[in-house]
């Protein structure tokens, strides 16, 4: 499938999410988080994440997520900072056998950066199309931009991120990207080797979270028509 694997970056883990409501005070969350068994502190500075995410016609990965198949994957461009301009992107793949989360970043490589506009996007797809040896014809779906922070437990076996301000745009036919989508939940998630589950699970009952499925593909897509006859 892939032409060139030279720069290849591949992570196997579990992640575990949880979305919170909009009425989240902040503070007081990352205080909960500070406090907690893992005792959390910020890693990296915040930034503005940015993704295009690629699917075919029939929408078959978000159709994969809500069925629950134990196989399942997606196709994303990621760049950070401003939302306007990509700049520095990296391709990823991500696919779930299980429970087992498998992610492989392509960096892409640009003469110069490219306005996230209706040319921006042709000018990626072109890219992709060129680099990839794609088994289908993938279209771009959606972009999702949001604020991350991010944390590491002190033992620094866990990995943890928090997303809020998330918004998203309808890229189907590269129509309506000026309409824009805010969305009201945060998203906080933990991701960790699977060596480390029985440790994760022991010491989340500090948290008072729930624990649900949350893809912000599927999130944004599902909260916006996907058809556009």
């Amino acid at each position: 499938m892939i032409k060139d694997s030279s720069k290849i970056i591949s992570v196997d883990r579990l992640e575990r999410k949880w979305a919170i409501g909009g009425d989240l005070d902040i503070n007081t969350f990352f205080i909960a988080i500070y406090r907690s068994s893992f005792v959390f502190t910020e890693s990296y500075k915040p930034r503005s994440v940015n993704t295009i995410y690629f699917d075919d016609a029939d929408y078959s990965s978000i159709f994969e997520n809500l069925d629950g198949d134990s196989l399942k994957k997606k196709y994303r461009l990621r760049w950070y900072g401003n939302s306007e301009i990509i700049s520095k992107p990296q391709f990823e793949i991500k696919s779930k056998i299980g429970l087992v989360n498998k992610k492989k970043t392509f960096p892409i490589e640009l003469s110069k950066d490219i306005n996230f506009d209706h040319d921006g996007i042709e000018k990626i797809l072109d890219i992709l199309i060129k680099k990839f040896n794609f088994n289908k014809i993938l279209l771009p779906i959606l972009s999702t931009h949001y604020l991350r922070y991010y944390f590491v437990s002190s033992n620094k076996k866990v990995r943890a991120t928090f997303d809020k301000s998330l918004k998203s745009h309808q890229l189907r036919g590269y129509r309506n990207l000026d309409f824009k989508k805010d969305f009201k939940n945060s998203i906080f998630e933990i991701k960790y080797d699977k060596n480390y589950d029985n440790y994760v699970i022991r010491n989340l009952k500090n948290i008072s979270l729930r624990m649900s499925k949350n893809s912000k593909y599927v999130i944004s897509s599902l909260d916006q028509p996907i058809s556009f006859s």
